[in-house]
């Protein structure tokens, strides 16, 4: 219970604004507290808090950044046109790792 409040402080901190800070806090404090009487896990709790913190916490930006292959493939090619590319790179690469389990689950 203990690491969940401290989670949960430290993701109110992420926050910009001292208002916004208290408010969430003061919220997500009661829920990770209220999380017993519902059978909910308090730290999976205050891992989501976790992760709203740092969603609300980049302002003016809706876009999720990618992650896996994509990323990968995105930082390894550059310039203009760089996202098609990388997806399609992404796509051959995700494709060789499935053919290559394939093979191993066929044997």
């Amino acid at each position: 219970m203990w690491a969940a409040l401290a989670l949960v402080r430290c993701a109110a901190a992420l926050l910009p604004e001292p208002d916004r800070r208290a408010r969430y806090r003061e919220q997500w404090q009661a829920d990770v507290l209220a999380a017993a009487d519902l059978d909910l896990s308090p730290l999976h709790l205050a891992l989501g808090a976790a992760i709203a913190a740092a969603r609300i916490s980049r302002k003016g930006t809706n876009v999720m950044l990618p992650i896996g292959p994509l990323a990968l493939a995105i930082r390894a090619v550059g310039g203009s046109r760089a996202r098609q590319r990388a997806a399609a790179l992404a796509v051959l690469s995700a494709l060789v790792l499935l053919g290559g389990v394939t093979m191993l689950i066929t044997g």
